[in-house]
């Protein structure tokens, strides 16, 4: 398990990748999954207004930090979610959802939500709901992996989500330690993480309940019927494998330098490596 904060420089890797995404790529993108596809698009509509906010709250903490391998790792941080939104932004566009034109007025609601944040909360706030956002990926990448989830989506969303989760992952301990570097308040820190994820998460159930409203499945996929027995089964694989990992990250005693980075992990690195256009370290 690698805990030594030493190491972690070596796993920030800035990948600059050339995916490839059709045009009119089905919003059903795990295959016979439409909940589950328009969760996940929930979440890909979110990131292009969410990570910008994390940047920019990366920068203004920047100010506070006279660790320079922090610093670094700041830095790190910022380059790869700078990637990672701009990857999103071009794969919503190519997901088949023009005819959805109240997408927009979640999307600004959304936008106009973390610029207020920016500009009218604390960096102590903006702060704890990064970690907040970054303890629930981590846990979700994790579960990810486990539970093999990418083999059933499409091509162009499979690589796209893995790569942005392995790196995910790499960065996992720096909005942690920043905050903990700067602040270092549990309560604080736990109340509202568990803020930013209720925010996060509601807004991601919204978008997925409009395009499902809109979808017109009928009986594509078992009706009614096939649809409850779909959300028994992904709502017992998440109580299995996700919510354990979520619990245990609102632990006094939780730091995620005790998470491993596993070979499979590594391995996926190394090949998004070797596929990038652009890398730095």
């Amino acid at each position: 398990m690698d805990i030594a904060r030493g190491i972690r420089m070596h796993e920030i890797t800035v990948r600059r990748m050339r995916f490839e995404f059709p045009d009119g790529i089905d919003p059903i993108i795990v295959e016979g999954q439409p909940e589950e596809s328009f969760r996940t698009l929930g979440m890909s509509l979110l990131l292009p207004y969410l990570e910008p906010y994390l940047i920019r709250t990366m920068n203004e903490a920047k100010k506070q930090i006279r660790d320079p391998e922090l610093l670094a790792d700041l830095e790190h941080f910022n380059a790869q979610e700078g990637q990672h939104y701009r990857q999103h932004r071009r794969f919503n566009e190519a997901v088949r959802m023009a005819d959805l034109p109240e997408l927009g007025t979640l999307e600004a609601e959304l936008d106009a939500d973390y610029r207020r944040f920016s500009e009218e909360r604390s960096l102590k706030f903006n702060l704890a709901y990064a970690e907040g956002f970054e303890a629930l990926t981590t846990a979700a990448a994790r579960f990810s992996f486990e539970s093999r989830q990418f083999e059933r989506m499409h091509p162009a969303a499979r690589e796209l989500f893995s790569w942005h989760l392995i790196e995910e992952l790499e960065h996992r301990t720096v909005a942690f330690d920043v905050y903990d570097h700067i602040y270092g308040d549990y309560f604080y820190r736990l109340r509202w993480g568990l803020f930013a994820q209720r925010h996060m998460l509601s807004w991601i159930h919204r978008v997925a309940c409009h395009i499902e409203e809109r979808a017109d499945l009928g009986s594509r996929f078992g009706g009614t019927a096939g649809r409850r027995a779909r959300l028994r089964a992904q709502s017992w694989r998440a109580l299995r494998g996700l919510v354990p990992k979520v619990l245990a990250t609102y632990a006094p005693w939780y730091t995620p330098e005790r998470i491993a980075f596993t070979d499979e992990m590594r391995a996926y690195a190394k090949r998004f490596t070797a596929d990038a256009v652009g890398v730095s370290r």
